[in-house]
């Protein structure tokens, strides 16, 4: 991103200075009643109800039908050329530079 130049600075002070910029203030946090044990409302989760909510894997199970990764074939084929090129190209060095 380019620097600023200062007439684009001026502005901004300007701005600051007449009161039209105006700094985003945090909203204010919203409080929450604690749970009460009279209700026998509890903020823990009994052992069993936190492994049974919990996914067993992140990844979807038919993955493949999810994702395109026909990109990367393409990528990989190139990368692959340019591998067989290079040791090619080093192959013959070898043989001319050790004559």
């Amino acid at each position: 991103m380019p620097q600023k130049t200062r007439r684009e600075k001026e502005r901004a002070a300007a701005r600051r200075e007449s009161g039209q910029y105006k700094a985003p203030a945090m909203p204010a946090p919203i409080e929450m009643p604690a749970p009460s044990a009279e209700y026998g409302i509890t903020t823990n989760k009994p052992p069993s109800a936190r492994a049974a909510a919990a996914p067993h894997h992140s990844i979807p199970v038919n993955a493949e039908s999810d994702f395109d990764y026909s990109y990367v074939y393409a990528d990989l084929r190139r990368i692959a050329i340019l591998a067989l090129i290079c040791f090619g190209v080093m192959f013959a060095l070898y043989f001319v530079l050790n004559r």
